[in-house]
């Protein structure tokens, strides 16, 4: 840098006790934006307009958005502010932002802010900063770029080898890089991979498609692993965190038959084979046709659609989000009112902890899909709460919209009971959720109010779960 530029100091911001506010919604404040959450800000942006992905931002709670024009008001109490908009207006507004003690960065004119937003990233735990004072943004990037080329080893993400897992895979991959952080992509057979004809529940059941990839994260083999977050246990093993989750797809079952003009398992014929692994679905389909048979079905979606059409089921029961990222449409398809398995429809990336601070971890939660993160958070709070195997039939949903959540509980019993009215408890409950401390205190009400029902007394529980009062 030259001794008459004003900006020769590139200093860290403690994101943990400063807010950082976002002046105008046009593409120069989305790409500050986006800065700033890949860096774990928490961002306050006041517009009266916005791009449509600043608009999908706030939508999804990454950011608030106060949809009006600033004010001097609106730096009281702010430390930082970044003025986006034209040179004139930023130029009458950094006067009462000064007033209230915040520093600025005028990004139509240097000249006229007190510090520039760097180009960054992390590496090895470090955070490297490229800036131009704000005078060539361009060439600062580009800077960025050729940087990063140099430290460019693709980070591992281990997978299953199942079209289903590759394809989820393939989410995270494409997500990543597109923020700047190479993959690299290898498989695993897991347990559950390598015997597919006995039930889940014979062998290990609940993590049984997980723990052989957690396996290779804790032995330095791979740096991440994608999982559907259904899959995964309540509690992440030591060594391995759970990380980000992208946005959620649908959190349904769907009912498969072979004949058509099915529209629920109320038109099945009586006594009619339903496929089917998971025991909660199984006490499902009996809750209402006592009549109808389930029996083991596993494999891959592909494979199980090919055992209907030979007649060996007369239906199967799949999860709806599978068959859309397989991009297969089965005309017969109808959803079921059931509440699924907590995490059902959502793609989990776990990390090893070793990687905290890493580009990786970094990209990752700037890529978290916080409405989608909140709904699992207390899905799987319940369940660790609950402290329920894998044989037990449960299903949690959590649904997040505007601030606040509803979560809904469904336990049904292992057997058949005389009273059928016995056999199962449904349970809703609803708050406003705006932290992950907020979803978990919710899930926890919840608890109380199912902890004093005889059904789950009755219900096998494990190590782990909340003392049931």
């Amino acid at each position: 840098m030259t001794t008459n530029d004003p900006y020769r100091l590139i200093a860290s911001i403690n994101l943990d006790r400063h807010g950082i506010l976002v002046v105008g919604g046009g593409a120069v404040g989305e790409r500050k934006v986006r800065t700033l959450l890949g860096a774990g800000a928490s961002v306050t942006l006041v517009s009266p307009a916005a791009t449509p992905a600043l608009r999908e931002m706030a939508g999804e709670g990454k950011i608030i958005w106060k949809e009006r024009t600033a004010t001097g008001d609106d730096f009281r109490g702010v430390s930082f502010a970044l003025l986006t908009t034209p040179p004139e207006e930023a130029e009458a507004l950094a006067p009462f932002a000064r007033a209230c003690g915040c520093l600025v960065d005028v990004c139509a004119d240097g000249g006229l802010g007190d510090f520039a937003l760097c180009a960054q990233f992390q590496g090895d735990g470090c955070y490297v900063g490229v800036s131009s004072g704000g005078g060539d943004p361009a060439r600062a990037a580009a800077t960025k770029r050729k940087l990063l080329r140099n430290d460019a080893r693709p980070f591992v993400l281990i997978s299953r080898g199942s079209p289903l897992a590759t394809a989820q895979t393939g989410q995270w991959r494409d997500a990543l890089e597109g923020a700047g952080v190479p993959v690299a992509i290898r498989t695993a057979t897991t347990h559950g991979d390598r015997d597919r004809v006995r039930d889940l529940a014979a062998f290990g059941g609940f993590g049984v498609f997980v723990k052989a990839l957690e396996e290779e994260l804790l032995a330095g083999r791979a740096d991440g692993a994608v999982h559907s977050l259904k899959d995964m246990p309540a509690a992440a093993p030591q060594g391995c965190a759970l990380a980000a989750v992208l946005p959620r797809a649908s959190a349904c079952d769907v009912l498969v038959a072979r004949e058509s003009g099915v529209r629920g398992l109320e038109d099945l014929p009586r006594g009619a084979m339903v496929g089917t692994s998971s025991a909660r679905r199984r006490a499902q389909v009996r809750s209402v046709r006592p009549d109808l048979e389930c029996a083991t079905c596993r494999g891959n979606v592909g494979t199980r659609l090919e055992k209907l059409a030979r007649g060996e089921f007369d239906a199967l029961i799949l999860a709806e989000a599978g068959m859309e990222r397989l991009g297969i449409a089965a005309a017969n398809a109808v959803r079921l009112p059931f509440v699924a398995a907590a995490g059902q429809g959502a793609i989990a990336l776990e990390l090893s902890s070793a990687l905290e601070g890493s580009r990786l971890m970094e990209a990752a939660r700037a890529l978290n899909h916080l409405p989608t993160w909140y709904e699992t958070i207390a899905e799987r709070e319940l369940l660790r709460l609950m402290g329920l195997g894998c044989t037990c039939p449960v299903g949690v949903r959590g649904v997040w919209r505007d601030g606040a959540m509803e979560l809904a509980v469904e336990l049904y019993s292992i057997e058949p009971k005389e009273n059928p009215a016995d056999e199962r408890v449904d349970l809703k409950i609803s708050g406003q959720v705006s932290s992950e401390a907020e979803a978990k205190e919710l899930a926890a009400r919840l608890w109380t109010e199912l902890c004093g029902l005889p059904l789950l007394r009755e219900l096998p529980r494990e190590a782990g779960g909340a003392p049931c009062r």
